[in-house]
């Protein structure tokens, strides 16, 4: 039911007079509620974080040089991961994962991100600038202006996250009706433990949340730039910059805090690696043996460089390079160090294919590919602007095609 006072608060002459928003009113009005204000659980309540009981935190760090160790985590900071009594730079880090892996958990909720992050609990409450999601592990705290969804999990969830206005004026509230859903267009202002508070032509109505399905602000969404790692957590999944963990709380982007124990892995990968076959090139020289095929119309992309899938014997992606090209690329801001291992293209080819890279016109590797050994490759790449990859014949016109096994720019 709705307090009998907001009622007189209504302005009905004028809702008469707009026949569409007399519908929504009556949307609302079906579903509205007294405003219970329900208390945020806190730090001695149901799905604080001092209600966690106490769980060790052994995890396993996987390390660029491919070494591996495992031990008790006892603090990530900006700069270094501590295992036990180890501390590890974290830029010598790949991946660190909870041993045993933590089991999945999904809520009844479901908090969906701006810049994609995702984090599913018990519930959700919001107040002023702070959101917060209780989970089985304890409470999670975050800036309100990250969120952009809120699902409650349903029968009917895929159809409405599926079925959005294609252009709207303000948030929306999902209101059940039937075996469907109505779109209900307004401002969110809070969300307490029975009501969402909304606003409708300048008056406020908290409605019932046992009716809605789910809330969508009108937020952008964040560009897609590559965060600098991926953080698993319990329930759910954060795109990350910068991240601080202890004991007691994990910290990301100095903004989103939960409880230590829901962290479940990082890729610090994430934003540390690009790929050199997928980077666009500033420049591309091609010149096959009979030179006038590569102005033959589809022909010249055949002789140009191309990224190749795992398979055929070969573990991981690659990039296939023929003789006589020349590949120049500008590369990417903080970029530390190119890694890769060239090869002939097919197994049994060698010699006669000389492979060099220069760093700003300085030559810092040459070697002719003469078997089936794979070269492995590391050149400094530290205040570098553009790399430059020559594949030729040594001599006669021969040589095999050179296959470049993973090549990355490691950040």
């Amino acid at each position: 039911m709705i307090d009998i006072r907001s009622l007189a608060r209504v302005p009905w002459h004028a809702l008469l007079r707009h026949p569409a928003r007399w519908m929504v009113a009556q949307t609302l009005l079906a579903v509205a509620a007294v405003v219970v204000v329900s208390p945020i659980h806190g730090a001695d309540g149901v799905g604080s974080s001092a209600a966690v009981s106490s769980v060790g935190h052994a995890f396993r760090a996987d390390r660029v040089d491919g070494s591996g160790i495992e031990g008790e985590l006892r603090s990530i900071s900006s700069s270094e991961i501590r295992i036990d009594d180890v501390t590890l730079p974290l830029d010598s880090v790949r991946i660190l994962e909870r041993s045993p892996a933590a089991a999945a958990a999904a809520g009844r909720v479901r908090l969906e991100c701006r810049d994609g992050s995702m984090l599913s609990g018990e519930d959700f409450l919001w107040s002023a600038e702070t959101a917060t999601l209780i989970s089985a592990a304890g409470t999670v705290t975050l800036p309100a202006e990250r969120l952009r969804r809120v699902v409650w999990q349903s029968t009917a969830e895929a159809d409405w996250t599926q079925s959005l206005p294609e252009s709207v004026d303000g948030d929306l509230v999902v209101v059940a009706k039937g075996e469907g859903f109505e779109f209900v267009e307004c401002a969110i202002t809070a969300v307490t433990a029975d009501a969402v508070t909304v606003v409708l032509d300048e008056e406020t109505i908290p409605v019932k949340r046992t009716k809605l399905l789910g809330l969508q602000w009108l937020r952008e969404t964040i560009a897609d730039e590559s965060p600098a790692m991926v953080v698993d957590v319990v329930g759910g999944r954060l795109r990350a910059d910068r991240l601080v963990w202890d004991p007691e709380s994990l910290l990301v982007d100095d903004s989103i805090r939960l409880p230590a124990a829901m962290l479940a892995r990082i890729d610090f990968t994430a934003g540390r690696l690009v790929s050199l076959a997928t980077l666009p090139p500033e420049r591309i020289d091609v010149e096959p043996f009979f030179g006038g095929l590569a102005r033959i119309e589809g022909l010249a992309s055949y002789f140009a460089p191309r990224p190749v899938p795992a398979g055929e014997g070969f573990p991981q992606p690659g990039l296939l390079v023929r003789p006589r090209t020349v590949v120049v690329w500008r590369i990417p801001r903080a970029a530390r160090l190119l890694r890769t291992a060239c090869m002939p293209a097919v197994a049994g080819r060698s010699g006669g294919t000389v492979v060099s890279l220069a760093v700003d016109d300085r030559e810092v590797f040459r070697q002719s590919i003469d078997s089936n050994r794979p070269v492995p490759i590391e050149v400094d790449l530290r205040d570098a602007r553009r790399l430059s990859l020559t594949v030729d014949f040594e001599s006669a016109a021969d040589g095999p095609v050179v296959r470049f096994e993973n090549p990355v720019i490691e950040k």
